[in-house]
């Protein structure tokens, strides 16, 4: 019983050299997204802040993980490119854009590409940017993948329609298929738009018809910011 003890206060005094050793950093916190760490700079709201280019601030540490002064005894911060998706309270903050996490809605392991997901179901918006691309070569691409979720049933419900995002001319691809041959039902959407030659590729999916959401979806991708 004794040794247990001792082993119990060994692991308790451990934990508490540990707390006390941690570096914490001045005007800033460390946050994580897409695998990687950034020593952010924060607002008084707790949100990140951006230079012009879009570029992401952060505080330069030494190799504890302190801050470090510069020549003028301000902390130093230098500008790093986001390389994924970062969540920040209720903002993911993404390389070329922003967006709000609605209420009802949460952060689905966003990496690469933004993903949430509604709280208790299975719908997913996950949103894909490519840089330089060719619209129209991506449209036709989900397309054609939509084409071949038609095929499972002569129920599916189609639809191709032209949608709004922040004003602009955007297009709705869906397929809802009542039953996918397992008994189960499959929703599959794409909305394009592009913004300052990044072509857009939001996918929506989810095991019920999301097209009788979609106004709920578009007041989502409204709240985009874009970085330049």
């Amino acid at each position: 019983m004794k040794k247990v003890i001792v082993i119990l206060i060994c692991m308790l005094l451990t934990l508490t050299c540990l707390t006390a050793c941690k570096a914490k950093l001045k005007n800033g916190a460390v946050l994580s997204g897409g695998g990687y760490d950034y020593a952010a700079v924060t607002n008084e709201d707790g949100g990140i802040q951006r230079d012009e280019a879009g570029n992401i601030v952060v505080l330069v540490t030494n190799e504890k993980g302190k801050n470090v002064k510069g020549d003028d005894g301000e902390y130093a911060t230098q500008a790093v490119a986001l390389r994924g998706a970062l969540v920040v309270g209720n903002r993911i903050e993404c390389p070329d854009y922003s967006l709000n996490i609605p209420n009802g809605w949460s952060d689905y392991l966003s990496g690469s590409d933004l993903m949430i997901q509604r709280d208790g179901t299975k719908d997913i918006i996950k949103i894909i940017t490519t840089r330089d691309g060719d619209l129209t070569q991506s449209m036709k691409q989900a397309s054609d993948l939509i084409d071949k979720m038609k095929a499972f049933s002569a129920d599916t419900e189609y639809v191709n329609r032209s949608v709004k995002v922040l004003d602009m001319d955007g297009q709705l691809f869906s397929v809802f298929v009542p039953d996918n041959g397992s008994g189960a039902s499959s929703y599959l959407g794409y909305i394009f738009f592009e913004h300052n030659g990044v072509v857009y590729s939001c996918m929506l999916t989810s095991d019920r018809n999301m097209n009788d959401k979609m106004e709920d979806i578009l007041s989502i991708l409204n709240t985009i910011e874009f970085v330049n």
